[in-house]
């Protein structure tokens, strides 16, 4: 598997998203970008939280609830671009490592958990796709 570069980070702020919204973008001074999630129209304004960017790395604040199960996408977690998401998911299962996957082809999206129960989110970098056309 070979991670290409951070996707983003995200938080999850459930009940206080005006508080959270006003504490990233007015204290830390981060610019708010729109929702943009894979094989949908970018959204500026969302009942599940918004989305920071500064310098092409993204913080996703999330404000809504759980949607249960392991790993659980709603919750705090860290997300990498891969060069090949297809391989990346054959070595995991390879590895015997569980996996919540959602989507199909270029909007699959899959979970794990590391050793310590962090969430770790693994989607396909569309740069290695352009790379191969």
């Amino acid at each position: 598997m070979k991670i290409t570069r951070m996707n983003h980070a995200a938080v999850n702020v459930l009940g206080k998203v005006e508080a959270a919204h006003q504490f990233y973008t007015e204290v830390l001074g981060l610019p708010q970008v729109p929702i943009q999630l894979p094989g949908m129209p970018p959204v500026e304004e969302s009942d599940i939280g918004f989305w920071l960017e500064q310098e092409g790395v993204q913080l996703h604040v999330i404000g809504r609830e759980p949607m249960g199960g392991t790993p659980d996408p709603t919750q705090s977690h860290v997300s990498w671009y891969v060069e090949d998401l297809d391989q990346a998911t054959a070595e995991l299962e390879s590895r015997g490592i569980d996996m919540r996957v959602m989507g199909e082809g270029l909007l699959k999206i899959i979970w794990v958990l590391d050793p310590a129960g962090n969430i770790v989110e693994l989607q396909q970098d569309p740069n290695c796709l352009a790379d191969s056309a």
